[in-house]
């Protein structure tokens, strides 16, 4: 069994990120958030993640800058993307741009438990 990673959340929807906590809480997983493009690369220095998911929807978040400030900090870093289903335009944003995966929102919050396991 793998153990509990420390993921990078580039999510700024505080609701949201009440649930992937609580989730994260039960998994003895650590999330930890950046607001900006540019906070992700202070929390990368600092908390070694080992993966990162970013909300597409976030205007503040563009898959291409995103994914690039993130491999910047971190090469090789996993990283995720998820949307909204309707959204095909920032889904299909994230897989051009080589996001390791892309989520519809449904599907990353029912995937969430094995992306915090590792």
């Amino acid at each position: 069994m793998s153990s509990p990673v420390c993921a990078l959340a580039l999510i700024r929807d505080l609701f949201f990120r009440s649930k992937l906590d609580a989730l994260a809480d039960q998994l003895g997983a650590t999330i930890v958030y950046a607001s900006t493009i540019e906070a992700a690369a202070a929390q990368i220095a600092e908390s070694k993640p080992t993966i990162a998911m970013v909300d597409l929807n976030d205007a503040n978040f563009p898959a291409d800058r995103a994914l690039a400030a993130l491999h910047a900090a971190a090469p090789g870093l996993r990283v995720i993307g998820f949307a909204s289903h309707v959204d095909l335009k920032a889904l299909k944003s994230a897989r051009a741009a080589g996001f390791s995966a892309t989520l519809s929102r449904s599907e990353f919050t029912a995937r969430l438990p094995e992306l915090l396991r590792g």
